[in-house]
């Protein structure tokens, strides 16, 4: 998935390489992006597991300001809701199941970090 993220232009010209699984790294400059699966997604037929997925997973657009977490968090609509092949894998067009945002937390020393939260449904199979 990061692979996926990273290679489109309009996305990483927002966050650059800054797209992490699991928390975002401290100090780290904003614009940003955290990813946290929240179900696996796993499909069984009679032979056993489905190489086909579709996890749901969380993403995290961080932002200095409201409206900068909101562009990452549009570019990344645009982005899983396209079709691509990456490394080797078919992302479907990706649903969007949940939004929640603008959420601000208070970092400390009068620095406040902007976050849009996104549950996506992903899919994804091995390309032909």
């Amino acid at each position: 998935m990061t692979a996926r993220l990273l290679a489109t232009p309009a996305l990483s010209a927002l966050v650059g390489n800054r797209i992490t699984w699991g928390e975002r790294v401290k100090k780290e400059p904003l614009p940003a992006i955290t990813m946290l699966g929240v179900s696996p997604g796993r499909n069984y037929v009679h032979g056993g597991a489905d190489p086909t997925g579709n996890p749901r997973i969380q993403f995290d657009c961080y932002g200095a300001n409201s409206a900068q977490a909101k562009a990452v968090a549009d570019a990344l609509i645009a982005t899983l809701e396209t079709r691509a092949t990456v490394g080797g894998i078919a992302f479907s067009v990706a649903l969007l199941d949940a939004e929640r945002g603008p959420l601000i937390e208070d970092v400390g020393g009068g620095l406040k970090v902007h976050r849009y939260s996104l549950d996506f449904i992903v899919w994804f199979s091995p390309a032909a």
